[in-house]
């Protein structure tokens, strides 16, 4: 960590050596970069990465015990929560014969975490050497979460291991839509370019003036690469078409990163930037990590990084529940992350790798709608047609009692009457209204909430969902 608190430290020392600094940074080889920047432990990871990525299913089952091991008898040892649990569910690492054993213990659900924060944490870690996060609380329980030098440089590893898969690393050209005010309030505008890097702040993207010259930045910098939360890509991809705007020559992929894509919001980047979209998937917990396969939109989930444990939920959906091996100094086992999907198998005849396939995400348990009669329904936006939003600049389900959901809608100048009994219409096929017991109705507002890390929530969910699924 002090290497890392030096290079930035002497980089927010004055703008001059600011931008000297970085152009530096930037040319040195990735190898020493990366060494510089991340440490040995991430290169390690990186190399491993490589190495397992094709290993036969045996030997990654292998390998997932021997590391479920390990972290159960550091558990065991030095968690206090854990030390408690596995004496009174009689678990030990040694009575471990395979990785289903570990589906003696209880599910972990947020609220335990945040109702036994300290009794999660390993006292046989410096606290002075623990690295506070804090989740977002998308399903309405933020955390607090410390982690290590060592396991946030596992996570660097595993995203630039999965970015590889479209041909990215840090010497390609990218544009990065980043928050904040990124040239901390100087007046020549909110962006940053050295090296091979355009970095444009997302607080300035309200503005349709600054959104056209981002347009035209990106247009002369010719990325190989844009990433972003999605719901920057997809204000950006937007305003591409409203304005019949040519899609970007050079571009290989849009990186999305922290937030779910749907196939039309994908379809709308895709048409409007000429390039496909490659999302991620993870939390800041870290017990499940994946990403898309690079000749589909699958994800594949790393078998490396923790275990995944697929709970039937009926209607073909699932709840994933996670154990990550990265994070000693807060470890998470048999997490309940609160995140549905579709299975989709067991390894990829496409790309041949033996990992868990998901065919869907389909998003947090907080997304699903309760229709009068206590079912949940989940709105099918996937396949709405995306012409019917030209109109809309954001939109957001609401819902606090059973049977009613607001659409809530922000507008632009160009939204009529016409748009609302499209956007109507269109609900009602999609959810089959009224069969399904749901009453939607139009609320018009003038911007919809953020979280605490600026992601967008598709769905407001004020009921208790747990309360109407099956567990």
């Amino acid at each position: 960590m002090e290497r890392i608190a030096l290079v930035e430290k002497f980089l927010e020392s004055n703008a001059v050596l600011d931008r000297v600094a970085k152009e530096l940074f930037e040319r040195l080889p990735l190898t020493l970069r990366y060494r510089i920047y991340y440490g040995k432990n991430f290169l390690y990871w990186l190399a491993f990465l490589k190495e397992s990525e094709y290993w036969d299913k045996e030997r990654l089952e292998s390998f997932q015990f021997e590391q479920l091991k390990a972290l159960l008898k550091h558990a065991s040892q030095n968690v206090p929560y854990y030390k408690k649990q596995f004496s009174d569910y009689g678990i030990t690492p040694d009575t471990l014969q395979c990785i289903d054993d570990i589906k003696k213990l209880p599910y972990l659900t947020k609220e335990t975490v945040r109702d036994n924060a300290n009794d999660f944490i390993a006292n046989n870690i410096p606290k002075s050497t623990l690295i506070k996060t804090t989740t977002s609380g998308s399903t309405g329980i933020p955390l607090v979460i410390y982690k290590t030098k060592k396991s946030i440089e596992q996570e660097h590893a595993s995203l630039f291991n999965l970015l590889s898969r479209v041909g990215y690393n840090p010497k390609k050209k990218i544009v990065s839509f980043q928050w904040g005010d990124i040239t901390r309030g100087k007046k020549e505008g909110n962006f940053l370019r050295y090296g091979n890097k355009l970095v444009l702040s997302v607080i300035s993207t309200a503005s349709t003036q600054t959104m056209y010259n981002y347009y035209k930045m990106i247009t002369t910098f010719r990325p190989e690469f844009i990433s972003g939360f999605k719901t920057v890509l997809l204000s950006f991809a937007s305003f591409i078409k409203e304005q019949g705007l040519l899609s970007f020559t050079d571009l290989k992929a849009a990186l999305a990163y922290a937030e779910l894509i749907h196939p039309w919001q994908r379809e709308l980047i895709e048409a409007s930037f000429g390039a496909r979209v490659f999302s991620t998937f993870g939390m800041d917990e870290n017990v499940i990590f994946g990403g898309e396969c690079e000749y589909s939109y699958a994800t594949h989930l790393y078998p490396q990084t923790g275990t995944t444990e697929l709970v039937d939920l009926g209607d073909t959906y699932s709840e994933m529940i996670g154990t990550g091996f990265s994070n000693y100094a807060m470890p998470f086992i048999r997490y309940k992350t609160m995140d549905f999907c579709t299975k989709g198998g067991c390894c990829c005849k496409r790309c041949g790798r033996n990992f868990l396939l998901l065919e869907e995400i389909h998003g947090r348990v907080n997304e699903f709608l309760v229709d009068k009669n206590g079912r949940i329904v989940y709105p099918v936006m996937d396949e709405f047609n995306p012409d019917i939003f030209k109109n809309v600049k954001e939109f957001q389900f609401f819902q606090d009692e059973p049977g009613i959901v607001y659409m809530r809608i922000v507008r632009r100048d160009t939204y009529s009457d016409s748009d609302t009994l499209a956007i109507k219409i269109e609900i009602s096929k999609r959810l089959n209204v009224p069969s399904s017991g749901i009453e939607i109705q139009i609320a018009f507002v003038e911007h919809i909430e953020r979280t605490s890390s600026c992601k967008s929530l598709r769905t407001d969910q004020r009921l208790d969902i747990k309360n109407f699924i099956k567990t």
